[in-house]
């Protein structure tokens, strides 16, 4: 049997038993050594297995304590609903509130030239001004995304809601920002990217060796106009990533217009059939 088989045996055992509830959150497994001594194998082959179990979500190192059995209740995004109205939260705070954990945010927003591929997504001129907003979201003192929030001054410059943190509609999302200020937004485009992340994301992310990350690149529109682009990057196990979306029964419902938009390959309007 290969040293290889070994570690993803063991592995396969304390995943099992976490899964199943044996090996509750803030359990502590056996040491490095009684493991060793356990299995007839070395050390390095025992820390190959914790290291599956690390970049797999179900456990934590820490000093003095060893491995312990992380909250394994996920992170759960539901989109499109995250979005609906009505709602007067982040939707990451009522995510964590689901999923009983403890958030904590860090963010710092200045007003920016809009760089070439931002100004793109927007919509506007390359180096018009944009409001930026740097986040590090941590869930239970750990690290679960880290993003950059793009809004065109535009739109925002010299209202209530130009800083997303502070004034009146501070920490309230951007669908009830916007809403404030009589821009309404009617659609998110999201597209998934699945990657090695970068020297700067596993540093900011605690990343270890082979996890990799989730990148989002999302815009939010009004009437077609971009109001915000950003980029959401985040540990893959660290959410669980649901989709819901209206399918019509009948091709009957569509339009003519419709009709012609698919046959044409290009993007349909949103919101559309059923929502």
């Amino acid at each position: 049997m290969s040293k290889q088989s070994i570690y993803v045996q063991i592995a396969s055992k304390y995943r099992g038993q976490i899964e199943q509830g044996e090996l509750p959150k803030g359990t502590k497994l056996p040491s490095v050594e009684a493991i060793r001594q356990e299995w007839n194998v070395s050390a390095r082959t025992v820390t190959a297995a914790m290291q599956i179990l690390k970049s797999e979500g179900l456990i934590e190192t820490r000093v003095g304590s060893g491995a312990i059995v992380r909250n394994t209740v996920p992170l759960v995004r539901i989109a499109p609903e995250r979005y609906f109205r009505p709602h007067n939260q982040p939707t990451w705070l009522r995510e964590a509130e689901r999923a009983g954990r403890t958030p904590h945010v860090q963010h710092q927003s200045e007003r920016i030239p809009a760089p070439a591929g931002i100004a793109e997504r927007l919509d506007i001129g390359v180096g018009e001004d944009v409001i930026r907003t740097l986040y590090l979201i941590k869930m239970d003192d750990r690290p679960v995304t880290r993003s950059a929030a793009y809004e065109p001054c535009s739109l925002v410059g010299g209202t209530t809601i130009e800083r997303p943190h502070e004034g009146p509609m501070a920490n309230r999302g951007i669908v009830p920002r916007f809403d404030a200020i009589d821009i309404h937004i009617d659609r998110v485009d999201e597209v998934l990217h699945y990657r090695s992340p970068t020297e700067p994301e596993s540093a900011e992310l605690q990343l270890q060796a082979g996890q990799a990350v989730v990148e989002i690149t999302q815009t939010f529109r009004a009437q077609g106009t971009p109001c915000e682009t950003a980029d959401i990057v985040f540990l893959s196990t660290g959410y669980e990533l649901h989709y819901r979306m209206a399918i019509p029964v009948d091709p009957r419902e569509l339009s003519a217009a419709d009709k012609k938009t698919i046959a044409e390959g290009r993007d349909m309007p949103w919101p559309h059939g059923n929502w």
